[in-house]
């Protein structure tokens, strides 16, 4: 690290410490908070040095608008922080001049959206020469295992999904609602698995299994081959049911329109959705299934916005709403994991980052599946102003300085506490 970037460590430890001499309790902050989301407990932002803290996008949604208001409007003025966004960076490239531009804009953070994990060395090094801290939302592979062991100072380790637990809920989901007697054909977008994105690697590979043992049948290539090649596949099998392997991220140029040629063949009945498309396929589905006279259900990844509001509140010529499957995440608790890893770094709370072991650590969360529009109806006030999941209470309790000797272990279990059961019951 440069050197004005551990003065600032050691002064923002400096303020720290007085924060937590002057609490009332010194303890960990009280998770249920009341229902306006603003959390009673929270100090004024007079009290926290200031950071200036990027984030790099990797798709500009419902999602990424979401997490830009609770930055900008709820953390921000809470701790003191500035934040950074980036257009969609969609490779390594684009990623690596914008962490540039960070450190000429002044920022001594980046949180990294676009997570690969064959890029996250080569990142945590780009930081560390202009003096910033780093954490992705990831987790720790193969690819990237070594940086993790390296002993990098300005890694702060990452946040990422409960990815096993996310993609046996769309198995589960198919094995439940398809009948085997039927025979139906397949278009699987696998987004960015074959750049090796954790999540979309275990929610392609749960729907291509869903599909093997739903009708007993033998893939010709692995699973692996199919969901990690870079260009279409067909996944061919021993009985003979069509299966279109599409990779690639939605946003870029090109693939709504490849993925449109492929439903205008009439050949598919099924679409699903490894990475976040709800809103980009909506309309080519809706003109094929006009066109063609043909039913067409779509299972995927979603999360909380209008993509989502309007896939399950929309109903085609067959009376279906749009989405038959989805899932959703709470984008303020998301955001605030990231950002307890980051704030933790800066104000000289490490230890509150890294595993037993000393090596940076990697927070979960576990995601819900939606499959009705009065189920979603009952969670969409959520993660909205004045009803943050994560809220100041919350936030602070995954913090170092309101915490003496807090560790990513009770991070991680502050986390798990945050259930469907625990913010039904604050928030409505």
């Amino acid at each position: 690290m440069k050197r004005r970037r551990w003065l600032s460590v050691l002064l923002a430890a400096a303020v720290s410490i007085s924060t937590v001499a002057c609490s009332s309790s010194g303890g960990a902050a009280d998770t249920g908070a009341a229902a306006s989301g603003t959390g009673e407990a929270a100090a004024s932002s007079s009290e926290h040095e200031t950071f200036k803290i990027a984030i790099l996008e990797v798709q500009l949604n419902d999602e990424s608008t979401n997490r830009a208001t609770y930055f900008n409007d709820y953390i921000g003025p809470k701790y003191n922080c500035e934040f950074m966004f980036s257009e969609a960076c969609d490779d390594l490239d684009s990623a690596m001049t914008f962490v540039e531009n960070a450190a000429s804009a002044g920022c001594d953070a980046v949180i990294n959206y676009y997570a690969v994990g064959a890029n996250t060395e080569q990142l945590v090094q780009l930081c560390q020469e202009y003096g910033m801290y780093y954490i992705e939302n990831g987790g720790r592979y193969d690819a990237n295992d070594a940086c993790y062991q390296a002993g990098y100072d300005n890694f702060g380790g990452a946040f990422q999904a409960d990815q096993p637990d996310t993609g046996r809920l769309f198995r589960e989901y198919m094995l439940e609602t398809m009948e085997p007697s039927e025979e139906h054909s397949f278009i699987i977008a696998t987004g960015g698995a074959y750049q090796g994105n954790a999540q979309q690697t275990e929610i392609s590979t749960n729907m291509l299994e869903a599909i093997q043992e739903m009708y007993g049948l033998t893939y010709e290539n692995t699973i692996e081959e199919l969901i990690t090649s870079a260009s279409p596949i067909e996944a061919v099998n021993d009985k003979g049911i069509a299966i279109y392997c599409y990779p690639g991220i939605p946003s870029a140029s090109g693939w709504l329109e490849g993925m449109s040629a492929a439903l205008q063949t009439g050949k598919y009945d099924y679409l699903l959705l490894a990475p976040q498309a709800l809103g980009n396929v909506g309309t080519a589905v809706s003109e094929v299934e006009e066109a063609l006279d043909k039913d067409i259900t779509v299972i995927g990844f979603g999360s909380f916005g209008d993509a989502l509001n309007n896939a399950f509140n929309t109903t085609d010529k067959f009376g279906n709403t749009t989405v038959s499957m989805s899932t959703v995440k709470f984008t303020s608790l998301v955001s605030a994991m990231a950002f307890s890893e980051v704030y933790n770094m800066l104000t000289g709370y490490s230890d509150a980052t890294k595993t037993a072991a000393g090596e940076p650590a990697v927070l979960t969360f576990r995601m819900e599946a939606v499959t009705s529009k009065e189920q979603l109806a009952e969670m969409s006030g959520w993660d909205t102003d004045g009803k943050w999941v994560a809220d100041y209470d919350i936030v602070d309790s995954f913090l170092g300085m309101n915490n003496e000797g807090l560790t990513a272990e009770q991070v991680q279990e502050k986390i798990n506490a945050v259930t469907y059961e625990t913010i039904k019951e604050r928030l409505q």
